[in-house]
C-alpha cells in the first residue's frame, strides 16, 4: 500500500510531509500529510477496496467532511 500510496503523491505532483501515515479502518486506508506544488497543505489518502464496494461513506466521507466544515 505504501509502494501505491508513493505512486499516487508523484502522479498528482504532491510531497509527503513529515508526521507520519495513518491507517484507516481495517488497513483498507492509508493517509499522509502531502503538499501541493503550490506549497499548500493537503492530505493524500488512498482506498483499498472490491470495485463493487466503490460507493457509500469510506467514499464520500472526505467530501462530505469537507462540504460540512467549508460548505461549497
Amino acid at each position: 500500500m505504501r509502494v501505491h500510496h508513493a505512486h499516487a503523491a508523484t502522479a498528482l505532483s504532491v510531497q509527503t510531509e513529515p508526521g507520519g501515515e495513518f491507517r484507516g479502518w481495517a488497513g483498507r486506508t492509508l493517509g499522509a500529510p502531502v503538499r501541493t506544488a503550490d506549497g499548500e497543505p493537503a492530505w493524500l489518502r488512498l482506498v483499498s477496496a472490491p470495485e463493487a464496494k466503490a460507493e457509500g461513506k469510506l467514499w464520500d466521507g472526505a467530501p462530505d467532511a469537507q462540504h460540512a466544515c467549508f460548505g461549497g
